[in-house]
C-alpha cells in the first residue's frame, strides 16, 4: 500500500451540555473506536479545541484518523454496525462532522 492509497478522515465534534459524562458516550466511544479499527483505521491525532481563531463555531474536539484506502473509511461510517451506535451519539454530541480528504498537488 503506498501513501497515496491512503485517505485521512478529521472528525470534529461538539458534545450536547454534559455529554461527555455520559454512559452513552463511554460505548458510542468504545464501539466506534472498534468498528474503526476493524476497517484499518488508525487514530493519529486527538485533540481537544480550546480556541478559533477563524470564523464559525467551535467544536470540541478534533480527531485525525487515517484509513488503507477511501473505501474503508466511507465502509467505516456507513456500515450497520456504525449505524446502530448512531442514537448513541446523539445522546452525547450535538454535531459531528466526518471529512474525508485527498492530499493536494503542491
Amino acid at each position: 500500500m503506498t501513501n497515496a492509497d491512503k485517505t485521512i478522515v478529521v472528525i470534529e465534534a461538539t458534545f450536547n451540555p454534559d455529554g461527555m459524562n455520559t454512559p452513552e458516550f463511554k460505548e458510542y466511544s468504545r464501539r466506534s473506536n472498534a468498528n474503526g479499527e476493524a476497517h484499518g483505521g488508525v487514530v493519529i491525532g486527538k485533540y481537544q479545541v480550546t480556541d478559533n481563531l477563524g470564523n464559525g463555531d467551535t467544536p470540541h474536539l478534533v480527531l485525525v484518523i487515517e484509513y488503507p484506502s477511501e473505501e474503508n473509511a466511507k465502509q467505516t461510517f456507513t456500515n450497520s454496525e456504525y449505524l446502530n451506535i448512531l442514537p448513541l451519539r446523539h445522546v452525547a454530541f450535538k454535531q459531528v462532522n466526518i471529512f474525508l480528504t485527498n492530499t493536494l498537488a503542491s
